[in-house]
C-alpha cells in the first residue's frame, strides 16, 4: 500500500482525536481525500458542512530542520498579509498521532499558472510579496540568506557528496559538476553586488507553474515550505529560468514575455526598483547550479527502493536534466 493511502485512513482518525472536525467547522460527515504529493509533502483536502481545507503531511525537510511544519506554518502567517497566499489555520509538529507534521491551511481554488496568459498575474503576486516591509515584520522566523553565491555553492557542496563519489554515475557527469564548481568558486566574488546593495525580501525558492493557482477573481502562490529572506532575484530568476519554465510545463520563455513581465513587476512594486534585471543576470548561473545540483541528489534519492515519495514524471525530468547537452547549453554564455 502507498504511503497516502496508509495515510488517508489515520487522518480520519487525526481530525477527530485533535478536535479538528470541531474547530475547522466541517462536521463529522467530513470527507477526507488526497490531492497532491510533492518530493517532501503529502497533501489531502478536508471537505464538510460547504468548508474545504487542506491538510498538507510533511515527510521531510529539504532545509534539513527539524521544525519543518512549523517553520512554513509561520511563515505563512506572516505572508497572508499580501493577499495571494494561503490562510494558515492550524499545525502539530508533535508527530503524535501521525509520525509526520500536520499543516491545515486554506483550500484555493483555480487552475495552475499558464506561461502564455498568466505572466503578468505572476508579476502582481511578486511585486505583492516583494513590497512587504520585512525590516518591521517579526521575521525572526525566517532563514536569511545574504551570501546567496557562496550559499549555492555551500548547498551545492552537500547536495553533490555522494553523487560524486557513487559508482553507478559516469564519469563525464562528475567532470561536469567539478568544473562547474570550479567555475562558480572562481566567480563567487561577484556577490559582493549583493552584499554592498541588500535588498530583502520574502522569497519562496520554489516557484514553479505547479505552485501558482489562477482563477477568474484571485491568484495565488502557495507551497510555503522553504521560503528564506534574501534578494529578490531568487524568485524572479527561479521563475524565469527554463529549469523552472520547463519542469511542470515544457515551455520557454521568448526575451519579449521576460521584458513584459519586469516591466509589470517594477510598475507593481511599492518600493524601489533596485535593479532587479541585473540581478537576475548575476544570479542565474547559481540558481542553475541549485537546481542541477538538486537534481543530482534526487536522482540517487530515487535509486533507492525504499525512498517514500517517488513520482516518476519528476525522475524523468531529473534524468533529462542531467543529460550532458542540456546542461552546457544552459551555461554556454557564462563560462
Amino acid at each position: 500500500m502507498m504511503l497516502k493511502d496508509t495515510l488517508k485512513d489515520k487522518i480520519y482518525y487525526y481530525i477527530s482525536a485533535k478536535g479538528l472536525r470541531e474547530s475547522l467547522g466541517i462536521g463529522e460527515g467530513s470527507q477526507v481525500e488526497f490531492l497532491a504529493q510533492g518530493e517532501y509533502n503529502i497533501n489531502f483536502t478536508l471537505e464538510g458542512n460547504s468548508r474545504k481545507y487542506v491538510l498538507r503531511v510533511n515527510t521531510g525537510s529539504q532545509l534539513e530542520l527539524d521544525n519543518q511544519i512549523e517553520y512554513e506554518y509561520e511563515a505563512l502567517k506572516r505572508l497572508y498579509p499580501s493577499g495571494v497566499t494561503p490562510k494558515p489555520y492550524f499545525v502539530d509538529g508533535t508527530k503524535k498521532y501521525i509520525d509526520y507534521g500536520i499543516l491545515v491551511m486554506e483550500f484555493l481554488e483555480g487552475v495552475h499558472l499558464d506561461y502564455a496568459k498568466d505572466m503578468e498575474k505572476a508579476a502582481d503576486i511578486f511585486s505583492r510579496i516583494h513590497s512587504m516591509d520585512t525590516e518591521n515584520m517579526d521575521a525572526s522566523n525566517f532563514i536569511c540568506e545574504k551570501s546567496i553565491f557562496s550559499d549555492r555553492i555551500t548547498e551545492a557542496r552537500r547536495l553533490l557528496k555522494s553523487f560524486m563519489e557513487s559508482p553507478i554515475i559516469e564519469t563525464k557527469l562528475k567532470s561536469f559538476f567539478a568544473d562547474f564548481m570550479d567555475w562558480a568558486e572562481k566567480n563567487a566574488w561577484r556577490e559582493s553586488y549583493f552584499i554592498t546593495d541588500p535588498w530583502n525580501v520574502i522569497n519562496n525558492t520554489e516557484v514553479n507553474s505547479g505552485n501558482f493557482i489562477i482563477n477568474d477573481k484571485r491568484h495565488y502562490l502557495i507551497d510555503w515550505e522553504k521560503p528564506v529572506i534574501s534578494d529578490p532575484c531568487q524568485d524572479i530568476t527561479q521563475f524565469l529560468a527554463p529549469t523552472t519554465t520547463l519542469w511542470k510545463a515544457d515551455y520557454i520563455l521568448s526575451e519579449q514575455e521576460k521584458e513584459d513581465f519586469f516591466k509589470a513587476y517594477s510598475s507593481g512594486l511599492r518600493c524601489e526598483d533596485r535593479g532587479i534585471r541585473d540581478r537576475v543576470e548575476l544570479y542565474t548561473p547559481y540558481l542553475y547550479l541549485r537546481a542541477l545540483s538538486w537534481c543530482a541528489f534526487a536522482y540517487l534519492e530515487y535509486m533507492k527502493p525504499d525512498k517514500g515519495i517517488k513520482n516518476m514524471d519528476t525522475f524523468e525530468k531529473i534524468k533529462a536534466y542531467l543529460d550532458i547537452d542540456f546542461m552546457n547549453s544552459l551555461l554556454r554564455r557564462f563560462r
